[in-house]
């Protein structure tokens, strides 16, 4: 079995779960979000918007209430499946499609707008992933990727200080996981190129490489001290956001 197809496999076991999540973000934490996407999508007009790895729709929803035209997309049919299922229930219209966001079945220049959450970090690929969103942006368009250093602690001794910290948790809240044993994604996890890099660096360098413009990030720190009584910083999370060059 390819890296890519239990990927596939863990993320269906957790798509019933992840789409009660999806459900108390829409009740909870939709201000929060349409704040931090406000800049991308509230004073352009109507947007072709691709979500990547969208999981149940929460993204997709959101966008869609805004009035703009979304595509769902994932690679785990089990996600796809919520996404439709969610989105009906909101009442908005979305299109779902299957498939690798590191090789994406649409042509050059389909979208304005590409927004990604949580996702990166699990891919085997995520500089071909990143070019292929290049690829698939309008001229002018961006992109905004939402992600953590989710497995750093396995390659890095300062977020593997912070499992020892009294306020650690692991992100698995037992409401959401439904009982399904998250070893095979610890597992994975330990595999991919992302878990051994220090982001948002790796992204801001990646996305230059490739030719974006106007790349920026917004970090996530944890400050705490370690056994020794010595201050330690990390990045939890952050967001990336870049823009495709425009024609000249």
């Amino acid at each position: 079995m390819t890296e890519l197809e239990a990927i596939r496999r863990y993320w269906n076991t957790r798509a019933e779960g992840y789409s009660l999540k999806t459900a108390y973000d829409l009740q909870h934490a939709e201000k929060v979000w349409l704040e931090r996407l406000r800049p991308f999508v509230l004073a352009s007009g109507k947007l072709d918007i691709l979500d990547i790895g969208c999981g149940p729709g929460f993204f997709s929803i959101l966008l869609a209430r805004l009035g703009h035209s979304v595509v769902a997309f994932d690679y785990t049919e089990g996600m796809l499946e919520r996404a439709s299922r969610n989105a009906a229930e909101a009442d908005v219209s979305i299109v779902v499609r299957q498939g690798d966001a590191q090789d994406l079945p649409f042509p050059d220049e389909t979208f304005d707008l590409i927004v990604s959450r949580n996702l990166m970090w699990n891919l085997e690929h995520p500089e071909s992933a990143y070019a292929e969103w290049l690829r698939v942006l309008r001229p002018g368009g961006r992109l905004v990727n939402f992600d953590g250093n989710h497995y750093r602690h396995l390659y890095s001794e300062p977020y593997a200080e912070e499992l020892k910290q009294p306020d650690y948790t692991d992100g698995h809240n037992p409401d959401f996981m439904l009982g399904v044993d998250p070893a095979p994604i610890h597992a994975i996890a330990a595999n991919l190129p992302l878990s051994r890099v220090d982001r948002p660096q790796w992204d801001v360098e990646t996305l230059l490489k490739l030719g974006a413009r106007n790349v920026t990030v917004d970090v996530e720190r944890k400050h705490f001290v370690d056994g020794t009584g010595q201050p330690v910083s990390i990045i939890k999370r952050f967001m990336v956001s870049a823009q495709k060059e425009e024609q000249q």
